[in-house]
């Protein structure tokens, strides 16, 4: 058996637990006798849980076998109950609306310029000034 000071057992540890590697089924007494080989391991993606294994094991199979559901009834008619011209018709609106809200809006060089509204600080504001509080 292997003794460790505990400056290096807490260093690996914590290592240890940073990296996840008892999701591996690896434990504190393996790494610690080679952690460079399982450093390498925590690169690699976690295991399934069980749950997750179970769904892709389900899905392959049905990929695999050709058994996926199919659907049972399928549409008597693919006819859709809107028509496209409706659609236009409503998108053009919709622009022409929002080209009138940015129409208002200020220009400099193109670009549209939203003005702002706010007050400059006034030289008889003493709350401003800090040189004079010493700040």
């Amino acid at each position: 058996m292997t003794t460790y000071s505990d400056e290096t057992l807490e260093q690996y540890a914590d290592r240890f637990v940073q990296l996840r590697l008892a999701r591996h089924g690896v434990n504190l007494a393996q790494y610690l006798a080679n952690p460079v080989q399982f450093e390498r391991l925590a690169l690699e993606p976690e295991p399934l849980l069980p749950a997750q294994q179970a769904a892709v094991l389900r899905i392959w199979q049905r990929w695999d076998t050709g058994l996926a559901e199919q659907q049972a009834v399928e549409k008597e008619s693919t006819v859709p109950d809107w028509d496209w011209r409706d659609l236009l018709e409503r998108w053009s609106t919709e622009t022409e609306q929002a080209e009138r809200a940015v129409a208002r809006m200020q220009q400099r060089n193109g670009a549209y310029v939203e003005p702002l509204h706010h007050n400059r600080h006034n030289a008889r504001n003493r709350s401003a000034n800090f040189a004079k509080r010493g700040a």
